[in-house]
């Protein structure tokens, strides 16, 4: 059984070891709980001991021996340490519990000690709780009949088949007997939750500080569509920074809206892109006071954070909404070396993909609203994701969403100070052991951003093998053929990985000795320092939604055509991926630079995807507009 403490904060000790005691003698007689609860009382300098401490879940303010300074010190403290736990207010008034946001109110007078007992057990179970989870698994053992779809009637059709039940064995009973679909009422519904998936958010919103959260089963690329569907028109300004992922991009064109693009920083000898300078957003912001919306991205691909407070404060001051891209940060509230996170700081949206750093299937990702939008219109906003929600969900996803929740809710804490005690290590090792380098965030911003506060995000770890001589998407494919590694991505010179709650001590000291090995016997490649060009935005022409929709016309990227591309206007993103950050966008203009940039990729990076290009007797071209095309796009936008 899960042991959970409970810890009051007492200047009393006399009363504070009655009441553990009293407590601890109700808690002994308790067989039936889910958790075992264990009590313990502490001076409020002593009480970052036991928030460090992972089993510590509820924290017991006593307001009646504490003042109200130091109740207001231990406050803070715990939501600045620990924010995703529960804290109650033990109390002989009712007048401290209005200025802060309690989980319970208790008299310290009550005598009825089972009565507290069962009120702070219940406080936790709720959070402990998997709604939706829940209800999927009573459905699944109940083992009814299934006269519904999907076909494979939860798996019936492939287990009675010599032919595929080998598939069914292999991906294992409950993938089929949890994918039902709507018409199991018990499960409520993705598109109008009133039940299980409603508590189910509702749990999700309180532990990621937020007013409302949403699932999300097709990925933060349809999370991020979403936001920018339900606050953006035709025509509306939207302030963008270029590091962002391509499907705000796809948003812009659905929208018809005009993206004011900002230039992200950029570490041409890493190949990186970075944040954009406050400098620039701030400076974006004055330029276009009928902004609607600002979007950032934070972290980046490669763990660089903004400093966004000042940034969505100044935003927020002339009437911009912000949504913040934190498909790379589901974590960040359950660390306080991780904090503040996007909602913390003010942001009006944030989008998140569960999947990449929780305990969530592939796709699945959350939408959450800060509690400062006003007038927040629901209603309008559950329509813009029916929009672009399938009516035949994912359960499994469903209930691995609410499942991540849980998890980070009792133990976020704990298994972040593994995940982050690993990096460390991963780094001193790297730094010390091998030719190779741990980069810092010194090392991957540009002087462009120096003295924004920009911090890095520890759980990416980005190493420099280019400064031994060593070929980085070389050493990548021997560290999967030798060594049976993995990596997230890399760039011509730097390998990145991902450092998650999921990370073992095993396969740490695996990836030690194959980076050790790989340091001793790399092949040497001569310079490393050369990789592909970022070449700096063109200019916007036409709106994309114009471009995108043109005919167009396809010239080939090599021989006769290439030349005759340059300052024509693209009808399509062109975009390495990963990391999916495009060269160029529909209505851009074509530059020598951006052209040469999408060849050298073309030509010296196999490893990666390149999207957005057409084919012209079988070699790549880029769909430009048509001379008359981009005429009446240009008058369309002088018009706006």
């Amino acid at each position: 059984m899960t042991e959970c403490k409970i810890v009051l904060v007492t200047a009393e000790p006399r009363f504070g070891a009655r009441w553990v005691s009293e407590l601890g003698h109700v808690a002994e007689s308790d067989h039936d709980s889910p958790v075992k609860l264990s009590f313990s009382h502490t001076l409020v300098e002593d009480l970052e001991v036991f928030l460090a401490r992972g089993d510590t879940q509820i924290v017991a303010l006593d307001d009646a021996s504490l003042g109200s300074d130091t109740l207001t010190a231990a406050y803070t403290t715990l939501r600045s340490w620990r924010a995703e736990i529960d804290c109650v207010l033990l109390t002989s008034g009712s007048s401290a519990a209005a200025e802060r946001s309690y989980e319970s109110v208790i008299s310290r007078s009550e005598s009825n000690y089972g009565v507290v007992y069962r009120t702070l057990r219940r406080i936790l179970l709720e959070r402990i709780a998997t709604p939706f989870a829940d209800a999927l698994r009573e459905y699944v053992y109940a083992a009814r009949d299934s006269w519904h779809t999907p076909g494979h009637s939860s798996g019936d059709s492939l287990s009675t088949s010599p032919w595929v039940v080998d598939f069914y064995r292999f991906m294992g009973e409950h993938i089929f007997s949890t994918d039902l679909s709507v018409s199991v009422k018990m499960l409520d519904s993705l598109m109008d939750p009133i039940s299980v998936i409603r508590q189910a958010q509702q749990l999700t919103a309180k532990t990621f500080g937020a007013a409302h959260s949403y699932f999300v089963t097709n990925g933060t690329s349809t999370s991020n569509k979403i936001v920018l569907q339900h606050l953006l028109r035709s025509g509306d300004r939207a302030i963008v920074d270029r590091n962002c992922h391509k499907s705000v991009h796809h948003a812009m064109i659905m929208s018809g809206a005009l993206p004011v693009y900002l230039e992200s920083s950029v570490n041409q000898r890493y190949g990186i892109y970075g944040p954009v300078s406050k400098a620039k957003i701030f400076e974006a912001i004055d330029r276009n006071p009928s902004a609607r919306l600002l979007v950032l991205t934070s972290c980046t691909y490669d763990g660089l954070r903004y400093d966004l407070k000042p940034i969505i404060d100044y935003a927020h001051e002339h009437g911009i909404y912000v949504l913040i891209d934190e498909a790379w940060y589901a974590h960040g509230r359950f660390h306080p070396q991780l904090r503040p996170t996007a909602i913390e700081c003010g942001a009006d949206f944030v989008t998140q993909s569960t999947h990449k750093m929780l305990s969530a299937l592939s796709q699945a990702s959350m939408i959450h609203v800060g509690e400062g939008v006003e007038a927040f219109d629901a209603a309008g906003f559950r329509e813009d994701i029916n929009m672009h929600t399938s009516t035949s969900p994912q359960y499994g996803m469903i209930a691995s969403l609410d499942v991540a929740r849980k998890q980070m809710s009792i133990e976020g804490f704990e298994v972040l100070s593994r995940t982050l005690a690993f990096a460390d290590d991963l780094r001193q090792f790297v730094n010390e052991s091998t030719r190779f380098v741990s980069l810092t965030v010194e090392d991957l911003c540009s002087e462009e951003v120096a003295g924004d506060g920009i911090l890095l995000d520890p759980t990416k770890v980005t190493i420099d093998v280019g400064c031994a001589g060593v070929s980085a998407p070389q050493a990548q494919q021997m560290l999967f053929n030798q060594y049976g590694i993995q990596v997230e991505k890399n760039t011509h010179n730097t390998l990145s990985f991902l450092v998650t709650i999921g990370t073992t001590e095993s396969k740490i000291l695996r990836l030690k000795e194959a980076l050790r090995r790989l340091s001793e016997g790399g092949v040497e490649t001569g310079s490393a320092e050369n990789g592909q060009s970022l070449p700096p935005l063109s200019e916007i022409r036409v709106l994309p939604r114009a471009a995108y929709f043109a005919r167009g016309e396809k010239l080939p990227l090599t021989g006769s055509g290439e030349m005759s591309l340059v300052g024509r206007i693209a009808c399509d993103e062109v975009v390495p991926y990963p990391p999916g950050i495009p060269l160029l966008v529909p209505g851009q203009e074509v530059s020598a630079e951006i052209l040469a940039a999408i060849r050298s990729y073309v030509e010296d990076r196999e490893d990666l995807e390149m999207h957005g290009l057409r084919k012209v007797n079988g070699a790549p071209a880029i769909r430009v507009m048509c001379p008359q095309e981009v005429e009446a796009g240009v008058r369309e936008l002088e018009a706006l």
